[in-house]
C-alpha cells in the first residue's frame, strides 16, 4: 500500500516538472517571436558640442565679360599656339589656319555653279525659244504684259470651244439614251402577219380542192363504165362547190399580195424609226469631230502662250537667283581671312575649344579671354530661409582654401531664382578674386558661418515632429525575468540650432540618454522596440 502511494507521489511530481518545462519554453519562444515582430532601431547619445550655421552650397566660376575668338568662315585648323591659363596680348597668334577655300566660300562657288546648271537645263528640257530667252534676260515686263493679254483672249476662246464640245456631248448623251417607240407598228405587223397566213391558208385550200377537181375529171373520163363515170361526176361536181364556196382564185391572190405590201410597208416603218438615232448620231460625231478639233486648236495655242510666260518668270526667277549667288560668292571671296587668327584683345585665356585638324564653323567660339581688369563671378542657389541669413557685402569661405591661396569670394547680389521660380529659391552672386582662377572651375563655398556652443546635441535623423510640436524618441530600459525591455519614450523638445548633420536642442532630460535615430518599421511613443545585436 506505501508502495502505490510513493509511485503515485513520484507521478505527480514528474507530471509537474513537464508543465513548468513546457511553460517555461512557452514563455521563451513567446518572448522570442516578440522580440522579432518589434521594430529594431538605430540610437544615439545626447552629446554637447558646436553647430555652425554656414550656408554651403557650390558653383562654377564664370567670366563677367567673356571675349569669344571667333572667324567669320569655316575653316581647318592646322596648329594651335596657347593653352588654357596662358597670358595674351592683342595681336598674339592664337591659332593657323590650313591654306584654302573656306567652307563658305567653296559652298557658295558650288550654289552658284548649280544655278548656272539649272538654267542651261531649263532651256533645254523645255526648249525655250530663243525670244523667250532674250526677254527673260532683259528682264521685259512689256511682253509678259503683252503674251498674259493674248492669253486673256485665248482663255475666252478656249472656254467657248470646251463649252460647245460639251454641249455636243450632252446630246449625244440624251441621243444615246433614247428608246424608239414601235410598239403600234409592231401590234399592226402581228395582225398583218395573221391575215396573211389566213390569206395563204385559203389560197391553198382552193389550189388543193381546184387539183382534186381536176383528177376526179380526168378519172371520170378514162371510165367506160358509165354508172362509175356517173358517180365521179357527181363527185366532182361536189369537191368544186366546196372549192367555190372559198371565193374567187385571183381574189385570193390578190389577198395574199395585199397583206404582203402591208407588212413590208410596216417593216420599212419599223427600220425607219429604228434607223432614226442612228442617224443623228452620226450626225452628232461628225459635230464633235469637228469641235474637238477647234478645241484642241484653242488648247494648244493657250499652252503656248501660257507656256511662255511660265518659262519667261521661271528663267527671270533664275537670273535673279543667278545674280544673288554671285554676288554673295565674289562677297565671300573678298571678304576671305588669312591663315592667321590674333587675339582681339588682351587678356587670359579661360578656354580653347579646338584641336589642330580640326574644322570650325563660322562664328563658332575658337577660344574664350578674359579681360584683364575684369573680374570673376560665381552663382549659388539657396533656400529663402538661408538667403534671409547672407547680406550683401558677406565674404564666403571655399571648402578647400588650402588650394585656392588667394581666392576671395565676396557676395554681390542676391536675386530670384528666374530658372525656376516656382521653387522659391534665391541665387547667390559672388564676387571672385584671386591669381589662381580657372572658368569652369566647380567650387563649394560656406558663408555666414556663426559658430556656438551647445549642451544637448542630437543627429538630425532624431528630431520628429507632429501636430503637438517637436521630440525626440529616447529610448527607456526596464528588467524583467526573461531579460531587458526597452521602450520609445517621447520628449519634448526645443529646436536651438542646426547644421547640415545636428541639431542643438533644450528639454527636460539629463542630457546623457540614449535617443532613435532610425528604425526599421515607424516608432510612436510607448512602443517597445529591439536594440541591433
Amino acid at each position: 500500500m506505501k508502495k502505490l502511494e510513493g509511485n503515485r507521489k513520484d507521478w505527480i511530481k514528474n507530471i509537474l516538472i513537464v508543465f513548468l518545462i513546457i511553460l517555461l519554453l512557452l514563455t521563451f519562444f513567446s518572448n522570442t517571436i516578440m522580440n522579432y515582430s518589434l521594430a529594431e532601431v538605430s540610437s544615439s547619445y545626447i552629446t554637447s558640442g558646436s553647430i555652425s550655421t554656414a550656408i554651403r552650397g557650390t558653383g562654377t566660376i564664370q567670366s563677367v565679360d567673356p571675349y569669344n575668338v571667333t572667324i567669320s568662315e569655316g575653316r581647318k585648323v592646322e596648329s594651335v599656339n596657347v593653352r588654357k591659363g596662358d597670358t595674351v596680348s592683342k595681336g598674339d597668334v592664337l591659332f593657323v589656319l590650313e591654306e584654302g577655300e573656306s567652307t563658305e566660300v567653296a559652298d557658295a562657288k558650288k550654289a552658284y555653279q548649280a544655278l548656272l546648271e539649272q538654267y542651261d537645263s531649263a532651256i533645254i528640257d523645255n526648249q525655250i525659244g530663243s525670244d523667250v530667252v532674250t526677254a527673260a534676260q532683259n528682264r521685259d515686263e512689256d511682253v509678259l504684259a503683252q503674251k498674259t493679254a493674248l492669253l486673256e483672249q485665248r482663255t475666252a476662246v478656249l472656254k467657248q470651244k470646251k463649252q460647245a464640245l460639251d454641249d455636243i456631248d450632252a446630246q449625244i448623251s440624251v441621243t444615246g439614251a433614247t428608246v424608239v417607240d414601235t410598239k403600234a407598228e409592231e401590234e399592226q405587223l402581228e395582225a398583218a402577219n395573221v391575215a396573211l397566213q389566213a390569206a395563204k391558208d385559203s389560197l391553198n385550200s382552193y389550189n388543193e380542192l381546184d387539183t382534186k377537181v381536176t383528177n376526179i375529171l380526168a378519172e371520170a373520163q378514162a371510165q367506160t363504165d358509165d354508172g362509175k363515170r356517173r358517180e365521179l361526176i357527181l363527185q366532182a361536181v361536189a369537191v368544186a362547190g366546196d372549192r367555190d364556196k372559198l371565193g374567187d382564185k385571183a381574189a385570193l391572190e390578190a389577198n395574199v399580195k395585199s397583206y404582203e405590201k402591208q407588212i413590208e410597208s410596216i417593216n420599212k416603218t419599223i427600220e425607219e424609226k429604228k434607223a432614226q438615232p442612228t442617224q443623228i448620231s452620226a450626225e452628232l460625231a461628225y459635230k464633235r469631230a469637228i469641235a474637238n478639233n477647234e478645241y484642241t486648236q484653242a488648247k494648244n495655242s493657250y499652252d503656248e502662250v501660257s507656256g511662255e510666260i511660265k518659262y519667261q518668270r521661271q528663267l527671270q526667277d533664275l537670273l535673279d537667283q543667278i545674280d544673288d549667288a554671285k554676288n554673295k560668292y565674289e562677297t565671300l571671296e573678298k571678304k576671305a581671312i588669312g591663315t592667321e587668327v590674333t587675339a582681339p584683345v588682351s587678356g587670359t585665356i579661360t578656354a580653347v575649344n579646338v584641336v589642330a585638324g580640326e574644322k570650325v564653323t563660322a562664328d563658332s567660339p575658337m577660344a574664350t579671354i578674359q579681360l584683364s581688369g575684369k573680374d570673376y563671378t560665381l552663382e549659388m542657389s539657396v533656400t529663402k530661409e538661408q538667403a534671409a541669413r547672407i547680406k550683401v557685402g558677406d565674404v564666403g569661405q571655399a571648402s578647400n582654401s588650402w588650394y585656392y591661396s588667394d581666392m576671395v569670394l565676396t557676395v554681390s547680389a542676391i536675386k530670384n531664382d528666374t530658372s525656376n521660380p516656382s521653387s522659391g529659391n534665391r541665387i547667390v552672386v559672388f564676387t571672385v578674386t584671386g591669381s589662381d582662377i580657372n572658368v569652369g572651375q566647380s567650387v563649394t563655398v560656406s558663408v555666414g558661418d556663426k559658430s556656438a556652443n551647445y549642451d544637448m546635441i542630437v543627429p538630425n535623423t532624431a528630431i520628429r515632429e507632429d501636430k503637438n510640436g517637436t521630440y525626440i524618441l529616447i529610448i527607456t530600459s526596464k528588467s524583467t525575468p526573461l531579460g531587458n525591455r526597452y521602450t520609445a519614450t517621447r520628449v519634448d523638445v526645443t529646436k536651438l540650432a542646426s547644421d547640415d548633420t545636428n541639431t542643438a536642442i533644450s528639454c527636460g532630460i539629463q542630457g546623457y540618454e540614449s535617443v532613435i535615430t532610425t528604425a526599421t518599421k515607424p516608432v510612436s511613443a510607448g512602443d517597445l522596440v529591439r536594440l541591433p545585436k
